[in-house]
């Protein structure tokens, strides 16, 4: 018989528009199709479409149990104010006792193998599991304390909040059976923190984008272009301001009409869109992103200035061949190395020359071939069906 899973996972992924829904998406399929039986809690926002979810879990034979985001009463607000652990909102979602009643009723009533955890801010749950001896998988999206703290910045609340987050992130990891981190960086900081068992996963949406071929195109003006899923994101906007602002002028001035810069992503900010002309062109969001990333552009530019965890901007393009130039800090301890699988930067004069470089169709072709074999070396599917049916084993 195969073991079954209970997944607790925020928002239902749908629609997949942004990274993390597809990640998450794709690690629901992946665990069905290696077998297991599968159903999902999950949260859900008023605007989404519920019949839509369900027709989903029809479709692929997955009860999926639907729990609304409510507003808080007063006296959980009050709670929340007055308990200094109470203060990581996204983890004090999940003590209120709608949601606490919720689940424990479905862990009853199912009796899963084990609870799989999407996030670890969803810590107030796992009693429910451990007054069962029911074992815990956590999958870590990122080191949430430090992704808060270089999105929203330094300030003495902020300071606060990260504490409570930190409190969250420790007790999380500490208690689960096995954590999968996204990326190799973060590995090594869950183990110095406390982690019993834990592996790297990598953003399990990668395996279905990975190419096994890229052609490099000789052309007198070569396409370049910068994405975020929302400009809604700090990380996203800094990053498109400082290629926007910063890096396409002084390339324009360095080399006149050799390079132009596409910039796709929705609600990108109006100060920055008017910045938009010559040569950058705001593409917004672009419908068949696949044929845009395989037909239209040369290179990729992604600086990645703030943000933890494993942004798919970056390791989108490294697993379309496509030659990059990125930050070193995103590549978060995974083994692309610089001149060999893209090439890294990280002021605007390393950005504008590493960016030059790239007239050069030889060492194009030598980027985008051995981005293409590391990727798949990395991310294939068969390694991280492996690396899951390990972590399930071994709890």
């Amino acid at each position: 018989m195969s073991k079954k899973i209970l997944i607790i996972s925020p928002k239902f992924p749908l629609p997949t528009t942004g990274a993390c829904e597809q990640e998450r998406m794709a690690g629901f399929l992946q665990l069905q199709r290696l077998g297991y039986e599968v159903r999902i809690i999950s949260k859900i926002f008023d605007w989404q479409d519920k019949e839509a979810i369900l027709a989903w879990g029809q479709k692929h034979g997955i009860i999926v149990d639907l729990i609304p985001y409510t507003r808080k009463s007063f006296f959980q607000r009050l709670a929340q104010v007055i308990n200094p652990i109470y203060w990581d909102g996204a983890a004090y979602e999940y003590r209120l006792p709608a949601t606490w009643r919720t689940v424990k009723k479905i862990a009853e009533e199912y009796a899963p193998d084990i609870a799989w955890f999407d996030y670890t801010y969803l810590y107030p749950l796992y009693n429910i599991f451990h007054e069962k001896r029911i074992p815990i998988i956590t999958r870590s999206i990122n080191v949430e304390p430090l992704h808060f703290l270089q999105e929203d910045g330094r300030s003495l609340p902020n300071l606060i909040k990260f504490l409570s987050k930190w409190y969250s992130e420790l007790t999380s990891i500490r208690t689960s059976d096995y954590v999968f981190a996204i990326t190799p960086k973060e590995e090594v900081l869950y183990r110095t923190l406390g982690a019993k068992r834990i592996a790297t996963l990598p953003l399990r949406s990668l395996p279905g984008l990975v190419k096994k071929e890229r052609k490099i195109k000789e052309r007198d003006t070569l396409h370049l272009f910068f994405m975020g899923a929302s400009y809604n994101v700090h990380h996203n906007r800094y990053a498109a301001e400082f290629v926007i602002k910063d890096i396409a002028p002084e390339v324009e001035k360095r080399a006149p009409g050799k390079f132009f810069f596409h910039i796709l992503g929705k609600k990108l900010p109006q100060d920055l869109s008017k910045l938009c002309h010559g040569n950058i062109k705001e593409e917004g969001f672009v419908d068949d992103l696949d044929v845009f990333l395989r037909e239209e552009v040369d290179g990729a530019v992604i600086p990645s200035l703030m943000g933890a965890g494993m942004q798919q901007k970056i390791f989108e393009p490294l697993v379309y061949g496509i030659p990059s130039v990125v930050s070193p800090r995103g590549i978060a301890g995974y083994p692309y190395q610089n001149g060999e699988h893209a090439l890294f930067a990280e002021t605007k004069d390393e950005f504008v020359e590493q960016i030059l470089r790239l007239q050069d169709i030889g060492l194009r072709q030598t980027l985008s071939k051995n981005s293409l074999q590391l990727s798949q070396e990395l991310f294939s599917q068969e390694r991280f069906d492996a690396i899951v049916t390990q972590g399930v084993i071994l709890v």
